[in-house]
């Protein structure tokens, strides 16, 4: 019985050791495994077309480049429209601040009895300025990264399709077999994801842009961006994202009633589609349990950062379709689940 609770413990703590190692390359190595992980939910996305494209004797790397182009364009057109709204923000924003200065100012004044004569110095720090001026140096290690993915993507789509010769003839047919299976789970599984998930948060930034144009908040188009890009965050993205609109509305109409209706109106909006229709779909569609999706946030964000937190939820499904095919480990991939199927 002592070796049988020594072996557990060695196993337990080898189990640790090498999740740590784990953790600490994934860390390290970011810049790398990044851009590896884009550019294969690219492939996941442009698969589809791409061999759709290759049955009429397309070569695989101009359908892909084609694509690229295409997606370019479209990039561009909606990239001028952000862009003008970034610099109409940006303009409005010494305005904006004075008056959130002002404020926040009065309010501590009032309720807290401090005195806010330097506040505007203190928030206006040198770390502040600081992050402001790296922000060019930061430019520069996205585009690094980005021409890196678009490498990677094109040698991954130059050999995707011999690997299913090459696991015929590495494995025995009925190891092969179970790779395959794996392997197309995964695939099913990433396409749905990436266009369910893609299509409610296109709902989600449409509805939020319209809703600040009716009501008249300024930069709709700017708020229903980041609605779309934040709700690709499971619970809290969508929740984030009306902060930003719901300060301006009492900023830009004070004592009127149209803030409060701003703070139901986009409350209503992520409250039905950001966190509770997208977390229903996503939960069933890959049967995560949500608690497993709120670690695996905390946990990708932790070793990725805001990438890891949009890429969490397609890599832990992942994980969990890979652990429930290893019999040893499926116990564990059964209590990943949203409901015992």
């Amino acid at each position: 019985m002592a070796d049988d609770q020594r072996q557990q413990f060695l196993t337990i703590a080898a189990s640790l050791v090498i999740l740590i190692a784990v953790v600490f390359i994934l860390r390290t190595l970011k810049g790398i495994f990044i851009p590896l992980v884009i550019s294969i939910f690219i492939t996941y996305l442009f698969a589809p077309v791409v061999e759709f494209l290759a049955k009429y004797k397309i070569p695989r790397i101009i359908s892909l480049f084609i694509m690229l182009i295409i997606v370019g364009f479209i990039g561009v057109f909606f990239t001028r429209i952000i862009i003008g709204n970034i610099r109409d923000f940006i303009d409005y924003w010494p305005s904006l601040e004075k008056e959130i200065f002002i404020r926040i100012g009065n309010f501590l004044s009032q309720y807290a009895g401090l005195d806010t004569a330097n506040l505007s110095n203190l928030i206006k720090s040198a770390r502040i300025q600081e992050f402001l001026s790296n922000i060019f140096n930061i430019s520069f290690s996205i585009i690094g990264q980005f021409l890196l993915t678009m490498l990677l993507l094109v040698f991954i789509y130059l050999s995707y399709h011999k690997y299913p010769k090459l696991i015929r003839k590495a494995f025995d047919e009925k190891r092969a077999d179970r790779v395959f299976n794996v392997v197309n789970n995964i695939n099913v599984q990433i396409i749905r994801y990436i266009f369910t998930k893609t299509l409610i948060s296109a709902g989600t930034g449409i509805f939020t842009g319209v809703a600040c144009s009716l009501l008249g908040i300024k930069f709709a188009v700017l708020w229903g961006l980041l609605a779309f890009l934040l709700n690709y965050i499971p619970y809290i993205g969508s929740l984030i994202a009306v902060i930003l609109p719901i300060v301006l509305s009492f900023l830009q109409f004070p004592n009127t009633f149209i803030p409060y209706l701003t703070i139901g109106v986009l409350l209503a909006i992520q409250m039905v589609i950001g966190s509770f229709l997208d977390p229903e779909i996503m939960g069933n569609r890959f049967n995560l349990s949500p608690i497993v999706i709120l670690i695996s946030l905390f946990f990708w964000g932790y070793v990725w950062g805001m990438v890891g937190t949009f890429l969490a939820v397609p890599i832990t499904a992942i994980i969990k379709i890979v652990i429930q095919n290893i019999p040893s480990l499926s116990p564990i991939a059964v209590l990943m689940s949203k409901k015992a199927d």
